[in-house]
């Protein structure tokens, strides 16, 4: 819950800071100018992952998401996994067509309505976050998988031009808290149901002794253990992603001020700075959510049961 409100504070912070500044719209030209510009490796990538996030891919995943479920007959995750997806995706609509409103404040800045935050961005990282909750131990492997291509969408929106770079860190921002949200909201469940589960299994052994079939002992709550390589894999994108949100930190502080709009050298460095920003950021969420567990309901064995 504390991560949840964190991403929101940083969010309301963001649009503060991007949309009502003219600091901020600035660095935000700034940095949109050198992702126009920039024809490296990483503009290239980028624009093709933002060249998947369609509706009807988004579809595709939502469905293996759905589908992944069902097979794994968790049907407890439908109801979090569709409010994270509406949640985020509608949070977004309001911010940008209801809250949010930008003016120019300044020279140089472009003239277009409020895009903040970026759908295109919302989209693409909810969609992965449900495949990977859905996935169970799969979610190892998808985990990374997932991050590298959420980031590279977030940053092809900058590469194609439809997005300005706030928009996309806000839109990472924001499935964030309401991933955080709802891991929260499962747990504090789960701990109900533990509570509950652990005062039946005391009557339900009373019944045993008396005679019940031992198939009538209620599920009990147990905090799963996390997995060497579930734990590896966190770590390792926990350290990727605190390096680059550093990197990126560094790279946009150490920009020599006023900013000059039109310098190449600014605009490709805040520009690969941005992009570290929004990798790292990526990388450091997927980290915690492999690392933030709930209990999972199961039946007692039988050798464990009481004849």
């Amino acid at each position: 819950m504390l991560a949840a409100a964190v991403c929101a504070a940083i969010t309301a912070l963001l649009a503060q800071a991007s949309v009502n500044t003219a600091k901020g719209q600035r660095l935000d030209q700034l940095i949109f100018s050198g992702a126009q510009a920039d024809d490296g490796a990483l503009t290239r990538y980028a624009e093709v992952a933002v060249g998947t996030v369609s509706v009807p891919v988004m579809a595709v995943l939502l469905g293996i998401a759905l589908v992944l479920v069902l097979v794994r007959r968790e049907f407890s995750l439908l109801l979090p996994l569709a409010l994270l997806v509406a949640g985020a995706n509608l949070t977004t609509q309001v911010l940008k067509h209801l809250v949010v409103v930008r003016d120019v404040l300044g020279p140089g800045i472009d003239i277009t309505p409020n895009s903040f935050p970026s759908g295109h961005t919302t989209l693409a990282a909810a969609s992965m976050v449900a495949v990977v909750l859905a996935s169970g131990r799969a979610k190892v492997l998808l985990a990374p998988i997932g991050a590298l291509w959420a980031a590279a969408a977030g940053i092809g929106t900058l590469v194609v031009g439809w997005h300005r770079p706030s928009d996309a860190i806000g839109a990472i921002v924001i499935v964030a808290a309401w991933t955080f949200l709802v891991l929260a909201l499962d747990a504090l469940g789960s701990r109900r149901r533990f509570a509950r589960a652990q005062a039946l299994a005391g009557t339900g052994r009373g019944r045993r002794r008396l005679g019940a079939p031992a198939s009538d002992a209620p599920a009990v709550l147990t905090p799963p253990r996390t997995g060497a390589a579930t734990t590896a894999v966190a770590v390792l994108l926990g350290v990727v992603g605190l390096g680059a949100l550093a990197l990126g930190a560094a790279g946009i502080v150490g920009l020599q001020l006023p900013l000059d709009l039109q310098d190449p050298a600014q605009q490709s460095t805040s520009f690969l700075a941005t992009a570290a920003l929004i990798a790292g950021g990526t990388a450091s969420w997927m980290a915690l959510v492999l690392i933030l567990r709930t209990p999972t309901s199961h039946r007692s064995r039988a050798a464990e049961r009481v004849p």
